[in-house]
């Protein structure tokens, strides 16, 4: 068995994750053995990483950590400012995800919406309102897990990743 620790910008980012595992594990896309608990990310840019970190590798039970962030359309710069927080000695236990602009782009690419001049979740929104008549809220996030097209999503790079960790 291999425990995660999982640490999301997204406020709902945490339940989205959880069921996005769970939903991998039934499809049979990675092990049952692997076990997450994802938690609230304090900031993608903050000494209080280096202290959760610690916490859940060096006197936790968790085996590896994830850290997961949005781009915001920068995603290397935030990218390297995360990694400047990262223990030197949990390098090798500690993996980063960065989103483009947010995990929103997974449900979108999913769904075959069309974004980049807008935000993700902007986009979603405005699909959402068209095509379903209804709005999109952060919150809704966890309930999208079951929309992901994990087909089309294996040609994302950052969902790649993610499986690879997983494995």
């Amino acid at each position: 068995m291999v425990r995660f620790r999982f640490f999301v910008e997204d406020e709902y980012g945490d339940e989205f994750f959880e069921k996005l595992v769970k939903r991998l594990k039934e499809k049979g896309l990675i092990s049952r053995d692997v076990v997450i608990d994802a938690k609230r990310l304090p900031a993608d840019c903050n000494k209080k990483i280096e202290r959760v970190l610690k916490a859940s590798l060096k006197f936790g039970d968790f085996d590896k950590a994830v850290l997961i962030i949005d781009g915001d359309g920068n995603p290397e710069d935030k990218r390297k400012s995360a990694e400047l927080h990262i223990p030197y000695d949990l390098i090798d236990r500690v993996d980063v995800i960065v989103f483009e602009y947010e995990a929103e782009e997974w449900i979108c690419k999913s769904l075959g919406i069309k974004y980049g001049k807008i935000k993700p979740s902007k986009a979603l929104k405005d699909w959402l309102k068209i095509k379903r008549g209804r709005d999109y809220h952060k919150r809704d996030l966890p309930k999208f897990v079951e929309d992901l097209n994990f087909f089309k999503l294996n040609k994302d790079p950052n969902f790649k990743f993610l499986l690879r960790i997983l494995e």
